[in-house]
């Protein structure tokens, strides 16, 4: 759903795991955001921040990139 998201993802190697870390959730709480994209504006923040990119590119859909 977010490819760049995902593509900082596999760029830093990090596991579903990590990824609930950065924001502060669950491994399953992560992958039913990821699956609905539905991110509150707290985590997107802080994924901004954790990967020093802008919102509008990480949170970039399918039919923007």
């Amino acid at each position: 759903m977010f490819p760049n998201l995902l593509g900082q993802k596999a760029y830093h190697r990090m596991s579903d795991e990590n990824m609930a870390e950065v924001i502060g959730v669950s491994r399953n709480a992560y992958q039913q955001k990821i699956k609905s994209g539905r991110f509150t504006p707290e985590e997107c923040k802080k994924f901004c921040e954790f990967f020093a990119k802008s919102f509008d590119f990480l949170f970039a859909t399918n039919d923007e990139t």
